[in-house]
Parts: C-alpha cells; structure tokens; sequence
C-alpha cells in the first residue's frame, strides 16, 4: 500500500512524513475475518493492534455474563491499543459484525511506532482521553429521551465511519441489539423507535446489502436539539 493511500484510510496517521508512513506499512500484516468471528477474546487484549480498512466491528464487554456492545468500530478506526498500553484484566471482547478487512501490528512493534512519532502519541492520547470523556457523560446522555438516545448514536457512526452520499449517509444495517445497547435502550425501545424514524423516511434499510441510509441528517440533529432541551 502507497504511504498516501494509507495515510487517507486511516486519520491516524494523517500528514506524517513519508518517512514515518513506510516504516509504519513495513510492520503491518494484513488479516481478513468473515462476519461473526472473535477479533480479540477476553484472554488475547495487549497481542496486537488492529486498524480496520473495510467492514465494522464491535467491542463487547461482559456483564454478569453476557455481552454487551459498548462501541462500534468501522473503516478507518482501529482498536486492541488499551490492552497494550495498560495493564489489568480485559472483561471484553472483540466481533466482526461484517466481513472485515484489517491490518494488525504486533505489540511490540506498536510501541516502536510510538516512540518514532509523537503526533502518532498525541492521537492516540486524544482517543483515550475521549472515550473517557464519554463514559464521564453517561449519566447525562442517560437522561435523554430514548428517540434522542438512539439518532446520537446513529449520527456518531455516520460522521465517525459513514460513507457521505450525496444526501446523507449509508452506514451497515446493524443488529438493532447492539443499537439498543449503545443508545442504552431496551430491544424493545430500539425497535420501537426505529420504526418511527423509518415511518419519517429519516431512516432507510436495504436488508439484502445490509445498509442503512440516512438521507437526513440535519433533520436527525434537528431531533436531537428540539427533544434534547425538554
């Protein structure tokens, strides 16, 4: 892969010298997985760092037992850096919601690249730190209205990992489980409020190609700002 070509797939590593891109590529190994396989078991966080080049996958984390979708990871992102720069125990896991495309870089071979770079350092710091920003605002967030819950969610996939059309964006019919779970919602709430949004033509799904459309995100933010005040 030709160091632009990397460095527009994925933000992280945007506007690094070319220098820095092709001793990046040289450490990279390539790695395909069908739809519903483990990426990163419980046991296997801190092995490899992966960057995601087509297709989605999901972080699950357990809770008494049963997994739970805490994020949702698509084309250009990457994950499996906490389990290398921290330590502990990982109560989560890793699965291909798609056929996924990826590149993993060993663990020790991640660190080097932290050391050669610190915009790479920065990024990553800007990642974490925001996540961590994120579950700060979980009580807030929880206070919304379901409906609103549920289009924050679906407007963040899109402006994270969307492909723009030229009226909105399409992102991957996801299982409304793993919806309900990041919106915070009960299955039943999920479904309940999808079908309005597809009843306002503000979501449409393609089930043989697995798509989802939204063909209107101003008017998505517009929700969010009109039920997000009440």
């Amino acid at each position: 892969m030709e160091t632009q070509e990397f460095a527009e797939l994925f933000p992280l590593f945007h506007n690094l010298s070319d220098e820095t891109l092709e001793s990046v590529i040289k450490l990279i190994e390539p790695k395909n997985c069908e739809r519903g396989e483990t990426i990163i078991s419980q046991n296997d966080w801190g092995s490899c760092f992966y960057l995601i080049a087509s297709g989605w996958v999901k972080v699950q984390r357990f809770y008494g037992g049963q997994p739970i979708t805490i994020e949702i990871i698509g084309k250009g992102g990457f994950v499996g850096e906490i389990g290398i720069l921290s330590s502990g125990d990982f109560n989560s896991q890793v699965i291909s919601i798609s056929d996924v495309e990826m590149f993993t870089i060993s663990a020790q071979r991640f660190i080097q690249v932290l050391f050669r770079d610190a915009q790479i350092q920065n990024r990553l710091l800007k990642s974490m730190v925001s996540k961590v920003i994120e579950a700060q605002e979980y009580y807030r967030f929880y206070q919304q209205t379901s409906k609103v819950r549920l289009v924050t969610i679906l407007i963040s996939l899109a402006d994270k990992y969307g492909t723009p059309m030229e009226n909105g964006f399409e992102i991957y019919n996801f299982h409304l489980q793993d919806l309900a779970d990041l919106a915070l919602l009960s299955l039943e709430e999920c479904i309940q409020n999808m079908s309005k949004l597809e009843h306002k033509n503000l979501v449409s799904l393609d089930n043989d190609f697995n798509i989802m459309f939204l063909p209107n995100i101003k008017q998505l933010h517009h929700i969010i700002g009109q039920l997000g005040n009440e």
